[in-house]
């Protein structure tokens, strides 16, 4: 027979894995970020039929080019990617141009896999008609997505004019990115006025195919890119502008929200260039590089399905505060220049890199220094401190003491004021100081005594105060 365990142990050991089973989750485990890969792929095409669909380009409608080669290219698409679903809004198909509808949009056929059929039977029942009410369809295309945080969605708005119902595209496209909830959308252009396209350029990537077969490539390369992996190379710039900087955490945030999304460490692959980050290109981001003080950039769109590059300049340099003598134990406060929060604490000595800029320190010898400092990229800016002079307070009672700095101008500034019950040796930077004392006992102030000392680089001086 096997050995028995004893209860109490046995108790010991159950109890132990239930309060592991209860911390874990709480226990700060750290987690490996993994390379984004959607788990569906959502492709919203966001179909004008307006009135002026009904004119001719190259010989044919261009409702029907539009309507045909969306329904072979789904079908085509949905074929090889199983993890595909494809849906179609519309606009200006309702009501007649003369209504002036501005509202007229319409989910013709939702979201689902195999779609193919659904999507071309349902183009057949409608027509070009209405108003262009581009921007108030894009604000209801939000609405199509399912509530799905591993899904891609993207937005292919099919248009040959500009909007005609007075409203905004530019933050129609803008609310859409802000929410993640859909990508800028791809804008396609049917033998559109090249006046009209510039004012597309703040909605999304603007193509203008010259005639069918082009926009039937156009809108198969808008698919594969979506399809694509979006990888993102971050370029931290050195004072020649070159990607040299490295080993340095960065974050990036959702721009609306403020959201943490991603947090690394940069990196270099083994031929020293940045390496590839694999990430969601839903919304909008912002970078916060951790150097010090820290960089900041904002509104960062990556293009989907492409190789997008984010460059942060950040050239570095080193600052040190150096004394030749042992007696300075001081440290350095350090704050950029004109501001009061501080960056960085060092001691006397002690090497750290910062961005190059102009900073203030603030040494805390007794009394203080104030040095400007500048940091020079790429290299050492070594600040000197005056080696620090040693008063030793000789007494044979407890006193008051104070001790005040004679300055250029002959004010004299407080720098020590304490009880001293016995001799005490004090660090302090050279000048000409006053010593002001009095026996602790004693209640006069006619009984007040005081010498001049005069503190020299590194001296040892001994201060008789009886």
């Amino acid at each position: 027979m096997g050995k028995c365990i004893p209860c109490d142990v046995l108790l010991r050991s159950c109890f132990f894995g239930f309060l592991m089973a209860l911390l874990l989750p709480y226990s700060g485990i750290a987690q490996e970020i993994p390379k984004f890969k959607p788990q569906v792929n959502r492709i919203l095409f966001v179909l004008d039929v307006s009135g002026s669909m009904k004119e001719k380009w190259n010989g044919r409608v261009r409702y029907d080019i539009a309507t045909e080669l969306l329904g072979q290219l789904v079908d085509s698409v949905e074929r090889t990617n199983p993890n595909v679903e494809f849906a179609v809004r519309v606009f200006g198909s309702q009501y007649p141009r003369e209504q002036k509808n501005c509202i007229d949009t319409r989910l013709l056929v939702p979201f689902a896999k195999d779609n193919a059929t659904r999507i071309k039977s349902a183009l057949k029942t409608i027509g070009p008609n209405g108003m262009t009410p581009i921007a108030y369809s894009l604000t209801q295309s939000a609405k199509d997505f399912p509530n799905d945080p591993k899904a891609l969605n993207s937005v292919i708005l099919i248009t040959d004019g500009d909007e005609n119902c007075s409203s905004d595209p530019c933050a129609a496209s803008k609310a859409l990115s802000s929410k993640r909830i859909s990508l800028k959308p791809f804008i396609v252009g049917l033998n559109m006025d090249v006046s009209i396209t510039k004012k597309f350029e703040c909605i999304g990537t603007f193509y203008n195919p010259k005639d069918a077969g082009a926009f039937s490539n156009t809108i198969g390369v808008i698919i594969n890119q979506t399809l694509n992996n979006t990888t993102v190379q971050v370029n931290l710039l050195d004072k020649k502008a070159e990607p040299t900087i490295t080993n340095i955490p960065f974050t990036l945030y959702d721009h609306a929200t403020g959201k943490i999304l991603y947090n690394f460490v940069h990196g270099l692959d083994s031929k020293g260039n940045p390496d590839t980050l694999f990430l969601d290109p839903v919304g909008i981001y912002d970078i916060e590089v951790h150097t010090t003080p820290s960089v900041r950039k904002e509104e960062i769109e990556l293009t989907p399905g492409k190789h997008n590059i984010i460059a942060v300049d950040v050239p570095m340099g080193n600052v040190a505060f150096t004394s030749n003598g042992s007696a300075t134990d001081a440290l350095a406060v350090i704050r950029e220049d004109g501001k009061q929060d501080i960056i960085r604490v060092l001691g006397i000595g002690q090497v750290s890199e910062l961005l190059a800029n102009k900073y203030n320190a603030e040494i805390l010898t007794r009394p203080e220094i104030l040095v400007d400092t500048t940091i020079i990229a790429g290299g050492l800016t070594d600040k000197k401190i005056p080696q620090a002079a040693t008063f030793a307070l000789q007494l044979v009672e407890p006193i008051s003491v104070s001790i005040l700095k004679q300055e250029k101008s002959g004010a004299l500034n407080m720098v020590l004021r304490k009880e001293l019950k016995s001799s005490e040796s004090i660090l302090i930077q050279p000048g000409e100081y006053y010593v002001v004392y009095k026996a602790t006992k004693s209640n006069e102030s006619a009984a007040t005594k005081w010498i001049k000392v005069v503190a020299e680089d590194g001296r040892y001086i001994s201060v008789n105060l009886n």
